[in-house]
């Protein structure tokens, strides 16, 4: 824009000139020819070609002199191209006495040296203001890992001060329970009475009841970590707008980080649907194959957000490549997300 205002300027300089030094000649051929050079000039790219036009319009010059009234708005191409050769065409604006031409060129020369210099503040705001982009890209990846992480270190946190607990249980109760176990089988033993013995055999068996439901409930305290499986129907029921159908085919022991990722990539694409998608339904597999993992999410969305799917996408590939696997999605008929997450 800057450029066209320019040389709309400097040409209404020259048809002023030009019609003020000589109103007989057919003036339109001659700025029609030089309009024509000037637009070429903006349109190529090339210099070797820039050049022999910049030649043919100088040979112009000394053959009809006319054209050189319109050497400013071929000064002002030029001097963009070639800066400091523009000096050498000085000889053809001092060909005739116009001072409005001599003024007209210095004027063009100066508007092409200030435009070139606007040009390279505005690369460099351009380059700045990407830099400044992807400074802020980066900085959500970090704020997003960061949330991550730091829900993770919470659950961790629970996880531990649980198997505390566990161990503490297992410890005292249990132990205290196994003595009493082992003191009612001695008074068993002793006994003569057999009512007495009877209900020594009911207490036995009661506290047997009891130390095995301890086991167990410390065996589920370490070993439940973080249940995938209701976990991801938990989130199913938090969005009953979208139907959603869920196929869950692990009977692996996974570990917490596996499982914490997976449900994070299912968190992240279901967020997504509720968010920017008009799906009704929505399909979730996870499903464990001999080699791999299989994460398969589609909906029926006909709309896609291509503004906001940078993120969560880059989350989902880089937990693929975490685990040496490989992430694909696609738009068609609805959105489909399918990663792979090695085994072993």
């Amino acid at each position: 824009m800057r450029n066209f205002v320019e040389k709309l300027f400097i040409m209404l300089l020259c048809l002023y000139n030009t019609y003020k030094i000589n109103l007989d000649a057919n003036l339109v051929v001659y700025f029609l020819i030089s309009l024509i050079v000037s637009l070429a000039l903006d349109l190529l790219d090339d210099k070797r070609i820039k050049s022999i036009i910049y030649l043919l319009f100088v040979i112009l010059c000394f053959s009809h002199n006319l054209f050189v009234f319109y050497l400013p708005l071929i000064l002002y191409n030029m001097c963009l191209d070639f800066k400091i050769y523009t000096l050498f065409t000085l000889p053809l604006v001092l060909m005739n006495s116009s001072i409005i031409n001599l003024l007209s060129s210095i004027g063009a020369v100066y508007l092409s040296i200030m435009t070139k210099k606007y040009n390279i503040i505005l690369d460099e705001n351009k380059v700045v203001r990407d830099d400044l982009k992807e400074d802020t890209f980066y900085l959500k990846k970090y704020n997003e890992q960061l949330k991550i992480d730091k829900e993770k270190n919470i659950h961790i946190a629970i996880l531990t001060e649980r198997n505390r607990i566990a161990r503490e249980i297992h410890d005292s109760i249990g132990h205290t329970i196994s003595s009493s176990i082992l003191q009612v089988e001695a008074l068993k033993v002793i006994s003569t009475e057999d009512h007495v013995v009877k209900n020594l055999d009911t207490l036995q068996e009661t506290l047997q009841n009891g130390m095995n439901d301890i086991r167990k409930s410390i065996h589920n305290l370490y070993n439940e970590s973080l249940d995938l499986k209701n976990q991801v129907e938990k989130l199913c029921s938090k969005i009953p707008a979208i139907d959603i159908e869920l196929v869950y085919r692990i009977e692996d022991e996974l570990g917490y980080d596996l499982k914490f990722d997976i449900l994070s990539v299912v968190k992240e694409a279901m967020t997504n649907c509720s968010k920017h998608s008009n799906a009704t339904k929505l399909k979730i597999s996870l499903i464990s194959q001999p080699k791999f993992y299989s994460i398969l999410i589609e909906d029926n969305g006909s709309q896609f957000d291509e503004k906001n799917k940078g993120m969560g996408l880059l989350s989902m590939n880089e937990i693929a490549h975490k685990y040496n696997g490989y992430f694909n999605y696609r738009f068609d008929q609805g959105f489909k997300i399918h990663m792979t997450l090695m085994k072993g």
